[in-house]
């Protein structure tokens, strides 16, 4: 089904009333929530939380903000949290006519957050007439926690989690998850994200030896698919974790599954994209990309190197070249090393060296072999052949 034929929505952040700063990561949370379970339905295209958050802190003119992200409905509202009570107010309006098509104010106890979160989400997928399939009502229930103090530090490794990908941000997102599993060790969810950092220190060697954090990783995800084999989450930290051991087949596998548990979701397309290429199927992968690009139109950085590396394997080198740009001009540096790769490879030897030397004036310490412990390939030829185009335009071996 083409996104063309089907209701469209952005869910923006919730306003904080609460006048203390802190309960801004409650109210993201909160939000974080809506837009991953409205993620699971086929029927429905969900802006992704990148995009809908670049108008956090802003006035806002619905229209205008629906118009940029391409969708017919919004939904906003504020949220207010004193003690161990939530006032909730979320309004969802049509962005052609202005109007209001659903409001509801709900002032409960704090422990009633995951059931507000349940009849949002259901009151939003029949407002917007979307046919709903008996699985897909089934996972329309937050099944992340059901704990509050869990939720709490779930929220508050996901605020680390969003930032940029260092040692720092994901040991701060990983020391919240593991107090949150602590708290509620049967969470599918909170067993695959703290595999999913263990995936992360495994490709950048950031704590344990590459083979322990694999097994980490695999460890948790295999945890987190007994606890929920349809979890999105669950089966992407898997294929993420069976590409570092080498299982390409298998990977592939949890990533097409995780599509389909989560049509609607960027980051679940963006990383089918990641193990897609790399598995072998570049074409495929190219597919996801350009959806987690069209359900992200203001996406993270990261997403133009998945997507510009499946053009690359895929043999379209313009498309490839542009992409790699587009992530060097958000992120300086990165995507850089994959130019030098391209242009090398595309009888274009003097700009691959000048490609080069703007690679080692950002990242000094780059060598082709640090870079070649993050990379993963079933083809170990193509490997080889990039290893070769790296050195071969000057870049030094250690």
């Amino acid at each position: 089904m083409a996104f063309a034929d089907i209701p469209s929505i952005a869910v923006l952040p919730f306003t904080n009333m609460s006048g203390e700063p802190e309960q801004d990561l409650f109210a993201d949370g909160l939000v974080d929530d809506i837009i991953t379970t409205l993620s699971k339905l086929a029927g429905m295209r969900v802006i992704a939380r990148t995009s809908s958050f670049v108008y956090k802190g802003h006035a806002i003119d619905v229209r205008d903000a629906a118009k940029r992200l391409g969708v017919q409905y919004v939904l906003e509202g504020s949220i207010r949290k004193s003690a161990d009570r939530i006032r909730i107010s979320a309004q969802l309006i049509d962005a052609n006519s202005g109007s209001h098509l659903w409001a509801e104010r709900y002032d409960r106890s704090i422990g009633d957050i995951f059931a507000v979160q349940d009849e949002i989400t259901l009151v939003l997928a029949t407002e917007m007439q979307v046919n709903l399939t008996d699985g897909e009502q089934a996972r329309l229930h937050y099944t992340t926690t059901s704990n509050i103090e869990a939720w709490t530090q779930w929220v508050k490794g996901l605020h680390h989690f969003r930032k940029a990908v260092t040692k720092e941000n994901m040991a701060a997102a990983l020391s919240c998850w593991r107090r949150a599993l602590a708290l509620e060790p049967e969470s599918a969810a909170l067993n695959a994200m703290v595999g999913f950092i263990h995936y992360l220190d495994a490709r950048f060697a950031w704590w344990d030896e590459r083979q322990i954090a694999s097994n980490k990783a695999l460890y948790y995800a295999e945890r987190a698919l007994g606890l929920d084999p349809e979890h999105p989450d669950a089966n992407t930290v898997s294929s993420c974790a069976l590409l570092l051991q080498a299982r390409y087949d298998e990977a592939a596998a949890d990533a097409r599954r995780a599509t389909r548990l989560a049509p609607g979701s960027a980051d679940v397309a963006t990383f089918a994209c990641f193990v897609l290429a790399f598995a072998g199927y570049p074409e495929e992968a190219v597919e996801h990309g350009e959806k987690a690009m069209n359900l992200s139109p203001h996406p993270p950085a990261f997403y133009f190197g998945h997507l510009g590396n499946a053009y690359r394997l895929a043999g379209r080198i313009k498309e490839a070249i542009a992409a790699f740009e587009a992530y060097n001009a958000r992120s300086p540096g990165f995507g850089l090393s994959d130019l030098v790769i391209t242009y090398q490879q595309s009888d274009q030897p003097e700009t691959a060296r000048e490609t080069a030397r703007q690679l080692l004036s950002v990242r000094r310490d780059f060598t082709v072999v640090s870079w070649a412990k993050t990379q993963f390939r079933a083809d170990t030829a193509r490997l080889e052949a990039d290893i070769a185009a790296l050195h071969a335009a000057g870049l030094p071996m250690t």
